[in-house]
């Protein structure tokens, strides 16, 4: 399997022959700097007027009175995709958008102060619905398991334990709605790594840092759409160090949490007119961060992660964060030691596979009406209990009430002789 820090690895699947040729994937490992590294393709242009890329854009230009396609390159280039390559990308308008905001791979020629594309091939991944429903049936693991390994991981407690929550954002309810999760943790235990998986096999958009309103909705001095309309999920990491102490942060704040339940996603009128599109987008949320103030709680008060999560972000972003807290549906505090570099496998599934493992779960994510809770913690409870039917779990509906609720313990669920609980109280010397 071919390996380089700087080309992910399912770009090196989508060419085959780079699994067995050096050359090949030497030609790959160029095509993906050309189409995300700046200074590398501008020098090249100087002097060559052909050039391959493969990336995964950073926006579309439609211009429909002058009936102009462009994509925005990572390495900030924009090249004129002609109308004749349209059929290329599907045959409906929605189909083509998709393969838009996917990897491609592109030849281009340099004509004056123009880039256009010659050959334009969409890299999307593909579901393997019917090899997934077999492993699904001959497998001895159960779901969730056969998800981990295929992650790259050993199936044992401490990775279902840290997984599952997270994993949830994979799937929808059974009323259509994503299901948004938080989790914070220790550090060394995949965050990162699981934001960017989602990259690859769902085309989320991993973010390390508080979005701006011209990331995630529109930068109205271009025009071109963010990442909740290129996108099918955000991943934020770092949520421990978010701020919301300028104006343009505390209108973002409140966009995310529209966009979390209405699937609106707003930002003003731009001096050009510019608006963002007015569709529904609803598409899950996952926050991520490091425990924090939230270890202080640990052992102090009684145990509920929701709770603590209220009081912790109202005090540290002065804001309350109630409705924010209210629209996720699982909060997750993770306060066991899981070094994940202790539980890697070395083996994996082709993400194709892992796609058609999810689909054909989420068919079985059937309607129930079991929660005890009100209001929107009801409708998440059902659907986390849905889902954990699916992945054929055995949980009862008072269980899924405590794990939305956030009085449920995760950490419970590992053996207390296979690992150690942190001691958060600070030794006298």
């Amino acid at each position: 399997m071919p390996r380089d820090p700087n080309v992910p690895l399912e770009v090196f699947i989508a060419f085959p022959k780079t699994l067995t040729d050096d050359t090949a994937k030497e030609q790959v490992r160029k095509m993906w700097l050309y189409g995300n590294d700046k200074q590398i393709v501008a020098m090249e242009l100087m002097f060559k007027d052909k050039l391959e890329a493969v990336f995964r854009p950073i926006g579309l230009h439609i211009d429909w009175k002058n009936l102009i396609l462009g994509t925005y390159m990572p390495s900030g280039l924009s090249v004129i995709i002609p109308n004749s390559l349209l059929p290329e990308f599907g045959s409906t308008t929605e189909e083509r958008i998709e393969n838009l905001n996917d990897y491609l791979y592109i030849k281009f020629t340099k004509q004056e102060n123009t880039l256009i594309a010659e050959t334009v091939v969409p890299l999307r991944g593909k579901v393997s619905e019917d090899i997934a429903k077999e492993i699904l049936e001959e497998s001895h693991y159960t779901p969730l398991e056969l998800i981990l390994v295929g992650l790259g991981y050993k199936p044992c407690n401490q990775t279902k334990r840290l997984f599952l929550p997270r994993l949830l954002t994979w799937f929808k309810g059974y009323d259509g709605k994503p299901m948004h999760i938080a989790q914070f943790t220790l550090p060394e235990t995949a965050k990162t790594t699981f934001g960017i998986q989602s990259e690859y096999v769902w085309n989320y958009r991993y973010i390390p840092e508080p979005p701006t309103l011209a990331r995630l909705i529109l930068d109205a001095r271009s025009g071109i759409l963010g990442e909740v309309f290129l996108r099918n999920g955000i991943v934020f990491d770092e949520f421990d160090k978010w701020t919301i102490d300028t104006p343009d942060r505390r209108m973002t704040f409140d966009s995310i949490l529209t966009g979390m339940e209405q699937g609106k996603w707003e930002r003003g009128v731009s001096a050009m007119g510019v608006r963002a599109p007015d569709v529904t987008r609803l598409i899950p949320i996952l926050f991520f961060g490091n425990l924090g103030d939230m270890s202080k709680m640990y052992g102090a008060t009684i145990f509920c992660t929701r709770a603590w999560f209220t009081e912790v972000y109202s005090r540290r972003l002065t804001h309350d964060v109630r409705a924010l807290a209210d629209r996720i549906a699982v909060i997750d505090g993770c306060f066991r030691e899981i070094r994940i570099m202790d539980y890697l496998s070395g083996t994996v599934l082709p993400h194709s596979v892992i796609r058609g493992i999810i689909s054909n779960l989420q068919k079985d994510v059937k309607p129930c009406n079991v929660s005890n809770l009100k209001g929107r913690l009801k409708r998440h409870a059902d659907n986390v209990y849905a889902i954990m039917k699916a992945l054929q779990m055995n949980v009862d509906s008072q269980t899924c009430d405590a794990i939305v609720g956030g009085t449920y313990e995760w950490d419970k669920t590992i053996p207390e002789e296979t690992i150690k609980k942190i001691d958060f109280v600070p030794q006298r010397e």
